[in-house]
């Protein structure tokens, strides 16, 4: 029995040292295999990164999109507004050669009283008959309304329109002066040179930027500037294309 029983005790000791044999290896690959990849679950560096990525993507999308908008909406502006700019600068054109066309007839009606009061007395120093002068306001200012009026030539007419309203302004300040501009009240509402002076500064945008699209500048020659820069050419320039 005592054999039996030394026997048993030996059998079981030796299928103990083999299981323990045989688990060696699964722990030791086990504590081999590295932490990356036993880790099936992602970390939160890799979640951030790729949220981030995510919410970048949909930033740029949106981002173009709005630009595109935009584009659309301030194109659509652009065509509505600058038209209805066309039309005002158009209106303002014509609005100021009706209001200023008839101090030209006034003058041509009175030109011995205005070459008298005003040429002969605040511009004696202006060579030759001051009738000469008086005519020649008068026929810029008619002339020149009828041109203006349809944009024909509208840098040098308005640049010469502006020329007598600046003339006007001179007149006015040196007969009554400035009459305590800008903050006083005068008796008659305005000041005498008031009115020259609108038209000096109404005249100087036309004869800086032109008649605007409704005008026999654009419509007819092309472009005032053009048209200009051509006649140059054609009389001192020669034509390119010949050279």
């Amino acid at each position: 029995m005592k054999f039996i029983a030394s026997t048993l005790a030996v059998v079981a000791i030796a299928t103990s040292a083999s299981a323990f044999t045989s688990t060696a290896p699964v722990l030791n690959r086990i504590a081999t295999t590295s932490p990356t990849t036993l880790n099936l679950a992602p970390t939160p560096d890799s979640v951030t990164k790729s949220f981030d990525t995510a919410l970048e993507a949909q930033k740029t999308q949106l981002d173009a999109t709005s630009v595109d908008d935009f584009e659309e909406e301030k194109s659509g502006l652009d065509n509505l507004f600058g038209g209805l700019t066309d039309v005002i600068i158009t209106v303002l054109r014509i609005g100021t050669c009706a209001l200023m066309i008839h101090h030209g007839f006034d003058k041509v009606q009175n030109v011995v009283g205005f070459s008298e009061n005003v040429v002969a007395k605040f511009f004696g120093f202006l060579p030759g008959n001051p009738q000469f002068w008086t005519l020649s306001a008068a026929g810029t200012q008619i002339v020149g309304s009828c041109f203006l009026t349809l944009g024909f030539l509208t840098r040098p007419v308005a640049i010469s329109m502006c020329a007598t309203m600046a003339v006007a302004v001179i007149f006015h300040l040196l007969n009554t002066g400035a009459e305590g501009f800008p903050l006083a009240v005068v008796p008659q509402h305005s000041y005498n040179f008031e009115l020259a002076a609108m038209y000096v500064a109404v005249l100087t945008y036309f004869a800086a930027s032109g008649a605007g699209p409704y005008s026999v500048d654009n419509l007819v020659l092309g472009g005032e500037l053009k048209f200009y820069e051509d006649k140059f050419k054609s009389i001192f320039g020669g034509n390119d294309d010949d050279e």
